[in-house]
């Protein structure tokens, strides 16, 4: 978990938390911005998996306090600090490029060994497109990979897809050290933190997500709606060229 505490270390502010939802796909958490991660909760589980009042609970609370839940092995209070690390993530918008990380991938994938963790909704397309697809998922359904049979293929990989939400289980360095050092390796999903920490633990881009709708979101979340369906959101890239071009001062 070296990367959350990388990026729990560099937090550069705190603030109080002002509200936040939990849906069933999606947590939402602000503070300084609303931040968003996955909710990984347990499909045996029945009812709501947290309480309005524990949700009540943590407004007023500090979010760089509850970013360190990100550390914790209960998957709910882990993507509550997620959400809540992304709410104050200072984010450098010279160094972000607007776009869908779907189109990297389709992109660099093209005639490629392609392997995704986490089974994104356009898995599907890409099928054709590519040499070989091999999709790692937790809970694996049709022609998915489980874990320990996704940590095999990744080291075949030519392209590497990952979802934010390894961060949240804790399988990132799991996942990175498993794939070849040469691979185009890309984090996407609401999780993901738009920091260039991530850039330094090895990969090569990186797709998330900046609220602008606060209150539509915080609804929409609530309501339940996946993050496909979310409105009041705009996605960014940042990739090493892009932090290049910061740092040379030549913006976009």
């Amino acid at each position: 978990m070296q990367i959350l505490r990388e990026l729990l270390d560099n937090l550069t502010r705190d603030q109080t938390v002002t509200a936040g939802r939990i849906g069933p796909h999606l947590i939402a958490m602000a503070s300084w911005r609303l931040g968003l991660a996955a909710n990984l909760h347990s499909p045996e589980h029945v009812g709501p998996s947290f309480s309005m009042v524990e949700l009540e609970d943590l407004v007023g609370r500090s979010a760089r306090d509850l970013a360190g839940w990100s550390l914790q092995e209960d998957r709910l209070q882990a993507g509550i600090g997620m959400a809540a690390l992304n709410s104050l993530l200072e984010v450098n918008l010279n160094t972000l490029v607007e776009g869908n990380a779907k189109e990297i991938v389709f992109h660099k994938a093209a005639g490629k060994n392609l392997a995704v963790v986490g089974h994104f909704p356009f898995v599907e397309q890409l099928r054709t497109r590519v040499r070989s697809l091999w999709v790692m998922e937790e809970r694996p359904g049709p022609g998915d990979l489980s874990e320990e049979e996704g940590y095999r293929m990744l080291g075949k990989a030519d392209v590497v897809a990952i979802t934010g939400s390894s961060l949240i289980n804790h399988t990132f360095e799991r996942i990175m050290a498993s794939c070849q050092p040469d691979s185009f390796k890309i984090m996407l999903g609401p999780s993901t933190p738009l920091s260039p920490i991530l850039l330094d633990f090895g990969l090569d881009a990186i797709g998330g997500t900046l609220v602008e709708e606060e209150k539509i979101v915080l609804a929409m979340v609530e309501q339940g709606v996946s993050f496909r369906q979310l409105k009041g959101i705009r996605t960014f890239l940042m990739t090493k060229e892009s932090l290049s071009r910061s740092a040379n001062g030549t913006g976009h």
